[in-house]
C-alpha cells in the first residue's frame, strides 16, 4: 500500500536512491507495470526530499530511465507507455498519476512542451492521456515541435500508420477548428501536414482519415 511505502521511505530513505539488477530507481522501475504506478507520486514527493537523482531532477521524474530504448525520462515514459494487449487499464492508471503529479505541481504545464508529453502520448493505447495533456495545453498542439518538425508533421513521420495522426487530427479539431485540425500546418520548407501523410502513406489511406475525422457537413 502506500502508506506502507511511506514508512518505509521515512524509516529507510536510502531505500529511494537502491538501484535495481537493470540500474533502476524504484520511481524508474515503478513504471513499468501499470499497477505500479500509484506509487510514482510518493516517491517523487520523497524523492525531491531526498534530492533521488540530483537537484532538480524532481524525485527521479526527470532522470533518463537506463532501460528505455528511446532515453526517455520516467515523466516521459508515463506519457508513452502502454500495454498492447490491455490498453485501458494502463492508459487510465496513467492518467490518475498524471492528474496527483499536476495536483502536487510535480507536473506543471511547461512540461508539455519541454518533454514532448504530447509527441509522447499520441497514442490510441494512450489515448485518454493525449486528450488530457491537449485539452491542458491545446495551443502546444499547434507550437509544439519534435526533431525539427511541427508536431502534426512529427506523428506522421515517425508512425507507422496512420493510426497516431487519427487521433492526433481529430483532437486539434476540436480544439483548432478553424485551421481544419492543422492537416495544413507547413513545416519549414513549406510542406503541409495533409502532403507529408500523401508521400507517406498514399492518397486513398490519407483521405480515409481526413473523411473519418471531418464530417462531410
Amino acid at each position: 500500500s502506500i502508506e506502507t511505502v511511506k514508512e518505509l521511505v521515512h524509516g529507510i530513505p536510502d531505500a529511494l536512491s537502491f538501484k535495481n539488477e537493470e540500474d533502476q530507481l524504484p520511481i524508474q522501475s515503478a513504471g513499468w507495470n501499470h499497477h505500479a504506478f500509484k506509487y510514482i507520486p510518493i516517491l517523487a514527493k520523497e524523492g525531491i526530499k531526498h534530492e533521488v537523482g540530483g537537484r532538480g531532477m524532481r524525485g527521479g521524474l526527470l532522470l533518463v530511465d537506463p532501460v528505455d530504448e528511446d532515453d526517455l525520462n520516467t515523466l516521459q515514459s508515463l506519457a508513452n507507455l502502454g500495454v498492447s494487449s490491455d490498453p485501458i487499464p494502463a492508459d487510465t492508471a496513467s492518467l490518475e498519476v498524471m492528474k496527483e503529479l499536476r495536483k502536487e505541481k510535480l507536473l506543471l504545464k511547461k512540461d508539455i512542451k519541454d518533454h514532448n508529453l504530447l509527441f509522447n502520448s499520441c497514442h490510441p493505447q494512450s489515448k485518454m492521456r493525449f486528450e488530457y495533456l491537449a485539452e491542458w495545453d491545446p495551443d502546444c498542439l499547434m507550437t509544439g515541435t519534435f526533431r525539427d518538425l511541427p508536431l502534426s508533421h512529427a506523428i506522421i513521420e515517425h508512425s507507422l500508420d496512420l493510426t497516431c495522426f487519427t487521433l492526433f487530427l481529430t483532437t486539434s479539431l476540436k480544439h483548432h477548428p478553424k485551421h481544419l485540425g492543422l492537416l495544413f500546418q507547413k513545416d519549414s520548407s513549406r510542406k503541409t501536414a495533409y502532403e507529408r501523410a500523401i508521400e507517406k502513406h498514399g492518397i486513398d489511406e490519407t483521405f480515409n482519415v481526413v473523411q473519418q475525422c471531418i464530417p462531410s457537413n
